[in-house]
């Protein structure tokens, strides 16, 4: 999270960042309150030394400064580390993979603040020895260190000058996003597969040097299990034939060939609205491994099912172009939609369509209704997302942007 309108003045910040100071992890589950009273603090104390614009909006893994000592913290002992020319508080914190709102708490400088060469920058003492990266002209890869099986992790990569990086993703090449004007800071989103097994997997840089040598970098990510369930599907007999793996081969390919497509322009960036009604509950959430007919046929879940009665109105999460809206065999009445650099949502078993190839859409612009058309059980609307053609879990967009700095 990124800090916003609370601030300390400069003579509370300096006194808290010298302080006993302790962290603690977000952990599934918490809140902010939860937490204060956990540690015996204040909710303000709380929200205005970590720089928390929301209260209600903590994620999971985020670190916070509790300010006060606790048995039941760790101690957060401190060292200094020196930064580079032209730095901002901001660049160290990615150099050196930090927690950017820690930073700026133990240092009481803005996160944008310019420092000077050689000025000293606390930072927590178990992570001195992070060595700065030496990449060239790239001065800081700044991504996850583990990723589950189906969700999406953000790489930030800064630059020294603007350059055309490649970035590769255990095979797959992945497009880099502009996120700061002047080309020295690009995100590439990092689609884990649902299926892909747990373990190290290569992500790659390489660019031009000026001398035309291509340097190039490898840094792993850590792929972990997602905890899917498994769920039995029977389809009625009338339906069974559209398991046939030649079908739905075909029909795979068809959807492939429009989601592969790499547009130059990000048309919407900010975290997706619903595309249906917020009473409308998941029926079966991405990545459930998926069993047809007592064994017949196998496979995972690729997007969110919410359970609707035939008729209820699909919008658009977000602006995009439509680029398929047809009947499918296996899909039904089908929309996919390209929110642009390799971004797609696709809505299937629609009663109804109501959108047009080339349309562009917006934000909660309808698109159709539901309905139970192709290999469905019962109404309901299949809402999925597909990264640079890989479906991850699109829930994951409903509170974090498709690309910028969040």
């Amino acid at each position: 999270m990124l800090w916003g309108g609370w601030w300390l003045s400069m003579g509370s910040a300096t006194a808290l960042a010298q302080a006993n100071l302790g962290t603690y992890t977000v952990q599934s589950g918490d809140t902010l309150f939860v937490i204060a009273q956990r540690f015996g603090v204040s909710l303000d104390a709380l929200v205005a030394l970590n720089h928390i614009e929301d209260a209600s909006l903590i994620r999971v893994g985020q670190v916070l400064l509790i300010p006060a000592a606790s048995d039941q913290l760790g101690s957060l002992p401190t060292t200094t580390l020196q930064a580079l020319p032209g730095e901002t508080l901001g660049m160290f914190a990615l150099r050196y993979a930090q927690e950017a709102d820690l930073l700026t708490t133990l240092n009481s400088i803005s996160i944008t603040a310019r420092l000077f060469p050689g000025q000293p920058i606390r930072i927590p003492a178990n992570q001195a020895g992070v060595e700065p990266l030496r990449f060239g002209a790239v001065r800081a890869i700044a991504g996850p260190e583990q990723l589950p099986q189906g969700r999406t992790g953000r790489v930030v990569i800064t630059t020294e000058r603007p350059l055309s990086v490649s970035v590769d993703w255990n095979g797959l090449p992945l497009p880099l996003t502009e996120v700061t004007g002047d080309g020295l800071q690009s995100i590439v989103l990092v689609p884990a597969p649902a299926l892909l097994a747990p373990g190290p997997y290569p992500l790659t840089l390489s660019y031009l040097s000026t001398n035309q040598l291509v340097l190039t970098h490898t840094q792993t990510i850590q792929i972990i299990d997602g905890g899917y369930e498994t769920q039995q599907i029977v389809l009625p007999e009338e339906k069974s034939d559209l398991l046939a793996p030649d079908l739905t081969q075909s029909e795979t390919e068809k959807v492939a060939a429009v989601i592969t497509q790499i547009s130059p322009t990000l048309w919407w960036s900010a975290p997706f609205t619903r595309p249906i009604g917020s009473q409308y509950e998941t029926t079966s959430p991405f990545g459930t491994r998926r069993n047809y007919n007592n064994g017949s046929s196998y496979g995972y879940h690729a997007g969110q099912d919410f359970g609707a009665p035939a008729g209820i109105t699909v919008t658009a999460p977000g602006a995009g172009v439509v680029v398929l809206a047809e009947p499918l065999q296996v899909r039904g009445n089908a929309v996919i939609i390209d929110h642009g650099r390799g971004i797609f949502t696709g809505y299937w078993h629609l009663s109804e369509i109501d959108v047009a190839v080339g349309q562009a859409v917006q934000a909660g612009d309808r698109l159709g209704l539901v309905g139970t058309t192709g290999r469905s059980t019962g109404a309901h609307l299949h809402w999925e997302l597909t990264i640079d053609g890989v479906a991850v879990d699109p829930i994951q967009f409903l509170t974090e942007p498709l690309a910028g700095i969040p």
